[in-house]
């Protein structure tokens, strides 16, 4: 859904990354790992404000490692490679965030293996099919960190059961996504090699 946002959100990554490009892009990605740890120490704290800083920092310097790439002539298929496995560590650190605040364990579980399968069934199609899915499916990562950001306020304003239903219907949301991506692939992609 956010993809349609995608021209308007480059832009300002961009002027987020003109200043920032002085380092590599690959500092950002694995800076956005240190604060990481951050937010998880916040939410085993349960210091909800400073969880909510310390993601929305991770997941921006997470989406700026790309603008910096971008700007510095750097991008290509190792910063992608970086950029998808450190994308992954962070989904799995900011469900990690989500249980250790108290949130359901198997909402959560849910939510953090279909949000893998989502990002996996994307590679695999691309992989195979030779373009790309982007754009296809309710709940990409763009997406999931709306959610994620919807949740944590809900953390900060006292909410835990309203951010216990929303975890859960993000859960199901996102299964809704991974099981579309996966119609797809059965749909588009031949049975045998040619």
């Amino acid at each position: 859904m956010i993809t349609r946002l995608r021209p308007y959100v480059s832009r300002l990554l961009s002027i987020i990354a003109k200043p920032l490009a002085v380092l590599p892009a690959d500092f950002y990605s694995f800076l956005s790992l240190g604060v990481l740890v951050l937010y998880l120490h916040a939410s085993v704290s349960h210091q909800y404000p400073r969880a909510l800083f310390f993601f929305g920092l991770s997941a921006l310097l997470d989406a700026v490692d790309g603008a910096v790439a971008r700007l510095r002539g750097e991008a290509g298929p190792r910063g992608g490679y970086v950029d998808s496995l450190v994308d992954r560590l962070c989904d799995a650190g900011y469900v990690a965030g989500f249980i250790l605040m108290g949130l359901p364990l198997w909402p959560s579980y849910l939510l953090l293996t279909g949000s893998f399968l989502v990002s996996y069934s994307r590679a695999r199609y691309e992989s195979f099919a030779g373009r790309g899915m982007e754009g296809y499916g309710l709940m990409e990562r763009g997406d999931r960190i709306i959610a994620f950001t919807v949740i944590l306020v809900l953390m900060v304003l006292g909410r835990g059961r309203l951010a216990s239903l929303v975890l859960s219907i993000v859960a199901a949301l996102v299964w809704f996504t991974f099981i579309q991506r996966l119609l797809k692939g059965l749909q588009d992609l031949p049975r045998r090699l040619k």
